[in-house]
């Protein structure tokens, strides 16, 4: 797909971006705190992967919000890359930021960066689940594990996904566009089309 001029990233645009996903992999580390309280017991019957729509979120609200090419990855990476600096998860952060940015932003690329609805963001929020999950068999070694144990690990993963990265992501996105603070972006315009 060819990237015309006006669907470049602006200055204003990445600084946004860099701030509130910055902010987002705070809120990340917090949610980690929690998280490695319940993992071990999610964990031992498969279903840990119920809250990785969470994580997933920085790919989908940065793309939604600003509808350019790369939106998507930045947002996921920078927040990725602040959680893993201040938990326990370290440069595996970076890892999976940038391939589930990657994944996020290929589904938009696919629909041009035109399609931007609940389908399009539970689309991007599946693919991320299975990038986060082809990750996670080969970080974690869950290939050695049973068949059923990984088939539910990607079920909890996708319905995380579609949970939070596309439902939740978009609702509050079209909160914030409602609001008037997000009036610099391309979300503006389509939402007070509606």
């Amino acid at each position: 797909m060819k990237i015309t001029h006006n669907l470049q990233l602006t200055i204003g645009e990445i600084t946004f971006i860099s701030i509130m996903a910055s902010s987002m992999g705070i809120v990340w580390w917090g949610y980690t705190l929690i998280f490695s309280i319940i993992e071990p017991f999610l964990k031992a019957i498969a279903l840990n992967g119920l809250f990785d729509g969470i994580w997933f979120m920085g790919g989908t609200f940065f793309a939604y919000i600003i509808r350019k090419p790369g939106s998507g990855l930045l947002g996921e990476t920078i927040a990725a890359v602040v959680q893993g600096f201040i938990s326990k998860w370290g440069i595996t952060s970076l890892y999976y930021g940038v391939l589930q940015g990657l994944a996020t932003e290929l589904v938009f690329w696919l629909l041009r960066y035109k399609r931007w609805n609940i389908w399009s963001m539970c689309l991007a929020a599946l693919a991320t689940a299975f990038v986060c999950f082809i990750l996670n068999m080969l970080w974690y070694q869950f290939y050695k594990l049973n068949f059923s144990y990984n088939i539910l690990q990607l079920a909890c993963s996708s319905v995380s996904g579609i949970v939070f990265a596309g439902f939740g992501s978009k609702y509050i996105a079209d909160k914030l566009a409602k609001s008037g603070v997000l009036n610099q972006f391309k979300i503006a315009y389509n939402v007070k089309q509606k």
